[in-house]
């Protein structure tokens, strides 16, 4: 794990909020007025997937997301990833700041800036952002990231978006359903670099304990490969020649701080 992530995480313990809500989305991210700080365990399985998802076969992440007051948070985790013998580890940290808020305007707006050291070696410059709303009983937010990966194969940009909407069902329950595409670009550029675009759609359900902080959040669905270019690269999100579709079940324990 890199110096730099140690100290991210430390800064944002040392300057988290002290109340904590529910997460409603797997891999949906709300701003923090809406999440509140909170840390998380992640532990996935899956095959032929792709970022947010991380590695194939068995994935952990430990990360965290803290406020700094009332316009700014930081996000930030590790992964490991096991799988035919071998392991590998990643880091990503992003500065998100929040440009609207849902209480005086129709929507919730921020927008981020990060850094992701990728699990195949390859650093990538972030840059994202979130838009929806929390409703009384229901939330509706998307997230769009574009990626500057410095490995000669990739492509210039990356474009991945991500939709989760949930419903309450009760004080302690919700649910509700993801969408995710990556490299989209695929859609309109034939010979796209690294496969072509991927798609993933899939059910989530996140549980609150009463009297606690924690929040389980689980989930999983299909990984569809939406497009085929012949072109590679050693990005992970790289699938087969053969066009295989994926999977991926993914659980998110949070603690609220």
């Amino acid at each position: 794990m890199r110096p730099y992530i140690f100290v991210l995480f430390a800064f944002i313990f040392l300057t988290s909020a002290a109340m904590a809500q529910y997460k409603p989305f797997l891999f949906t991210m709300t701003p923090t007025g809406v999440g509140n700080s909170f840390a998380h365990y992640d532990a996935a399985y899956g095959q032929h997937t792709f970022e947010p998802f991380g590695a194939d076969n068995v994935e952990q992440n430990l990360g965290l997301q803290a406020g700094l007051g009332e316009n700014f948070s930081l996000a930030g985790y590790f992964g490991l990833a096991l799988g035919n013998g071998s392991s590998s580890t990643t880091e990503q940290g992003e500065f998100i700041a929040n440009l609207l808020k849902a209480g005086n305007m129709p929507v919730d707006f921020s927008a981020g800036l990060g850094f992701r050291h990728e699990y195949s070696g390859t650093d990538v410059l972030l840059g994202g952002f979130i838009l929806g709303r929390q409703f009384n009983s229901s939330a509706l937010y998307g997230n769009l990231l574009l990626e500057k990966a410095f490995a000669a194969n990739r492509d210039d940009i990356d474009l991945t978006t991500t939709i989760g909407f949930s419903q309450r069902l009760s004080s302690s329950i919700n649910v509700g359903i993801e969408a995710v595409g990556q490299d989209l670009e695929g859609f309109w550029t034939p010979d796209e670099s690294e496969g072509g675009a991927v798609i993933f759609v899939g059910p989530s359900s996140s549980i609150y304990f009463p009297g606690t902080n924690l929040n389980l959040v689980i989930g999983g669905g299909p990984i569809i490969r939406a497009t085929y270019s012949s072109r590679t690269s050693s990005a992970l999100r790289d699938l087969p020649t053969n066009g295989e579709n994926g999977f991926v079940i993914r659980t998110m324990l949070c603690l609220g701080l």
